[in-house]
């Protein structure tokens, strides 16, 4: 997913600020989801989990998706409307699947985050970080098509500025 984020960084950085903070905070989530991926706590029964990696993980998620929905998804539909542009209904179709995504992703954040670790709880623990790798993955392929439709929408209204001047 890292790799796939340095190349979607390298094609549209610098394209749009917004887009590079979004980006950047995907970084970072990801960062935090490798470090606690890397704990595994079934691996030996004497390797207590970092309850810290955890936490901080589940604060950066819950950044994310707060950022992406109430701020970032909002700006670039505006933006997209402002522009008037055709391929708008490309929001309208994943928007609902972010929706879904997100309610999905939280129940991990309700369960492990905000409910704690217990014995019963952590059994199930790498399934569901398992779970939650692939829930990330759906949603950045559909936000990477968000980014990508903006994007050239917005290099298609500069280039029309630049050309009209």
């Amino acid at each position: 997913m890292l790799n796939r984020l340095e190349s979607l960084a390298e094609r549209v950085g610098g394209t749009n600020k917004l887009i590079d903070q979004w980006l950047e905070s995907r970084k970072n989530l990801l960062v935090t989801y490798y470090r606690l991926v890397g704990i595994k706590p079934n691996k030996e029964k004497n390797i207590p989990l970092d309850e810290k990696a955890l936490i901080d993980f589940g604060h950066h998620l819950v950044d994310y998706l707060s950022s992406c929905h109430f701020h970032i998804y909002d700006k670039i539909i505006i933006q997209e409307e402002g522009a008037k542009s055709p391929n708008l209904a490309i929001a309208a179709r994943i928007h609902p699947r972010l929706e879904e995504n997100t309610e999905n992703i939280m129940a991990f954040y309700d369960s492990y985050v905000e409910k704690g670790i217990n014995e019963d709880t952590i059994l199930q623990l790498d399934k569901d970080l398992s779970t939650v790798g692939e829930l990330l993955e759906k949603r950045f392929t559909l936000e990477d098509k968000l980014i990508q439709e903006a994007t050239s929408r917005w290099l298609s209204h500069h280039a029309s500025d630049e050309a009209a001047k």
